[in-house]
């Protein structure tokens, strides 16, 4: 009804929400309005956006697709130390500390603003090392032992295969699936619902 919050119904007015929304008399009040974008930057097309805005504002290219981006994050872990990634961010590390591309990132967890703890991998990485040098330290906080650098290339083409694989089920959906993938929390868990008959992952 106009002059309602759309979600809770309470009466739209400037003290609970915006000028705009105030004089249409349409849209949420401010509480609901600041939970339902907490919801959204939660999904991959939440988290897909937050990423392009942050690397727009920091001045690199983001050269990502939603289909690439959510076939990155599919894994749903940190490449370097299993993980899980951020759950309201994009959780993508550059390689050489340049552009978003297709073959220059790859999934990193990182801290979630103002949670008390350890640094996730992206911040203890960034400008420091290079992607062998954290994947051997936490390698060697997991297991006790220092990984070869066979055992990063490895990795890495492991990470490169899961990741293409899912890339080629991604772009082999139709509209209505990928709205669906953008709704999603969860990558992996999305395709298995959309293809429960097919076993794709």
């Amino acid at each position: 009804m106009k002059g309602e919050c759309s979600r809770c119904k309470e009466p739209l007015i400037n003290e609970n929400a915006s000028p705009d929304v105030v004089k249409t008399g349409y849209g949420r009040c401010r509480k609901c309005e600041n939970a339902h974008t907490k919801i959204k930057s939660r999904t991959i097309g939440g988290r897909y956006t937050a990423g392009r805005s942050q690397a727009k504002h920091n001045n690199h290219n983001w050269e990502l697709s939603l289909q690439q981006y959510a076939a990155i994050v599919s894994s749903d872990q940190c490449f370097y130390c299993e993980k899980p990634l951020p759950i309201a961010a994009a959780g993508l590390d550059r390689k050489d500390n340049g552009d978003y591309t297709w073959d220059t990132v790859l999934p990193c967890c990182s801290k979630q603003p103002r949670i008390p703890g350890a640094r996730g991998c992206n911040e203890t990485k960034s400008y420091k090392m290079a992607p062998i040098i954290l994947f051997t330290w936490r390698q060697f906080q997991k297991y006790g032992k220092l990984p070869t650098e066979q055992d990063f290339i490895n990795r890495i083409h492991e990470f490169e295969a899961e990741r293409d694989k899912v890339f080629e089920v991604i772009c082999g959906l139709n509209s209505n699936e990928i709205k669906i993938l953008k709704r999603a929390k969860s990558v992996r868990e999305s395709l298995e619902k959309l293809r429960k008959t097919k076993p794709i992952l």
